[in-house]
């Protein structure tokens, strides 16, 4: 019975056993704690490999922001002072536009003033009292000059009555102006004849002296060379006199 039994229990039909270790408590928990630690420096290895490998870490990348920041303000705070630089100057030079506009216009009113000043010095001039043995209708001023454009022209004339006048002398100045055009000479009459109603500026009625102003357009092209003016009356003519330009 007993060989039985041992040869039961070496035969393939034995009953399993199994085998258990049996550790220590501590020893399986510094095992486990080793274990952990190795899995956190692994994984700290891993984290350090692929941030290495991956580029710069995030306090680099803050720290370079706050750069990039600090440069912004310091432009802003430069634009804002340019702005202010450019605003000031804009503003300067409206200041000295105005300034020399002013200066411009004043010089202008002086430049016209001038000339009234000198007109009315040779008017006044022209009034001073001619010869003791002077009579009848004297010419004692002419101008004409360019008006604005090349074409235009402005004349004046003062026209007096020496001595002692009895009465008005009424009439009509009438005016030859003596030009060149492409070489050739020409001569236009003012008033013009075929214009009854150009006459009425030049007509006359005074006793001692009158002032006529007008304007005339020459062709265009044409220069003015000579002016004879005469003062006529009932178809004869009372004064002439040539005023070279």
């Amino acid at each position: 019975m007993k060989w039985k039994l041992l040869l039961r229990r070496l035969s393939i039909s034995s009953p399993e056993v199994s085998v258990r270790s049996r550790l220590p408590v501590p020893l399986r928990r510094l095992l486990l704690f080793l274990m952990l630690s190795l899995a956190a420096a692994a994984g700290v290895g891993i984290y350090e490999y692929g941030r290495g490998f991956g580029g710069p870490d995030r306090r680099a990348l803050s720290a370079e922001v706050e750069r990039l920041r600090s440069q912004l303000r310091e432009a802003e705070a430069e634009r804002s002072r340019l702005t202010a630089t450019v605003t000031a100057l804009e503003a300067q030079i409206k200041v000295e536009r105005a300034a020399q506009e002013q200066l411009a216009r004043q010089a202008g009113a002086l430049s016209d003033e001038s000339n009234r000043l000198r007109e009315d010095l040779a008017f006044f001039e022209s009034l001073l009292p001619a010869k003791a043995n002077a009579s009848g209708i004297l010419i004692r001023s002419f101008r004409m000059q360019p008006d604005g454009a090349p074409q235009e022209m402005r004349y004046r004339l003062l026209v007096q009555q020496a001595g002692k006048p009895e009465r008005d002398f009424v009439g009509v100045v009438q005016m030859q102006v003596n030009y060149v055009r492409e070489g050739r000479n020409y001569s236009l009459q003012v008033p013009d004849p075929g214009l009854p109603e150009s006459r009425r500026p030049l007509e006359l009625s005074f006793r001692h002296y009158q002032r006529v102003e007008g304007a005339l357009t020459l062709p265009e092209g044409a220069a003015a060379r000579s002016v004879v003016v005469r003062i006529v009356a009932a178809g004869q003519t009372h004064a002439q006199q040539t005023f070279q330009l």
